[in-house]
């Protein structure tokens, strides 16, 4: 029995952008974006090559990107579901994981918190100790010039 192997076509990325009508650079901005929510495309000898199948997600990318207000980072989660690409997509996040990341920026904000109020603190001792000073050295003041008034009265007599 024969079996009949077909090869499928794999297109570079300058052929992938003339397919769809874009620049190279915006398709490896797809790519980029792509990769950073876990979908790798495949990769022979150190460059990245395309099937069929890619080029529909494209498709689907380019289409629903034109719509009004969809961002390009909305439009390949939602070419991610669609497709099936990434089991794993922003939205279904684990809760452990949102966790530990909220965590430990509450944990640095305590850390700030608890050092501006002992600075706080220690700045109100110096201002406390710094009116006593002033207030006890116009009061010697005070005293000199009233020393010094009784003394004029005493020899002006």
């Amino acid at each position: 029995m024969l079996r009949v192997i077909t090869i499928e076509k794999e297109y570079t990325t300058d052929e992938v952008a003339d397919i769809l009508g874009l620049s190279p650079s915006t398709v490896r901005k797809y790519n980029f974006y792509f990769a950073k929510n876990g979908v790798h495309f495949t990769k022979k000898q150190g460059r990245l090559v395309y099937t069929n199948d890619d080029i529909s997600i494209f498709h689907e990318l380019k289409k629903i990107h034109a719509a009004p207000k969809m961002t390009l980072e909305k439009a390949i989660i939602t070419v991610s579901k669609k497709f099936n690409l990434v089991p794993d997509t922003p939205d279904n996040i684990s809760n452990k994981k949102q966790t530990i990341t909220l965590e430990q920026p509450q944990a640095q904000i305590k850390e700030v918190q608890s050092y501006i109020d002992a600075k706080f603190e220690e700045r109100e001792r110096q201002l406390i100790s710094m009116a006593r000073e002033i207030r006890a050295l116009k009061k010697e003041q005070q005293q000199k010039k009233s020393f010094y008034n009784w003394l004029k009265t005493l020899l002006d007599k």
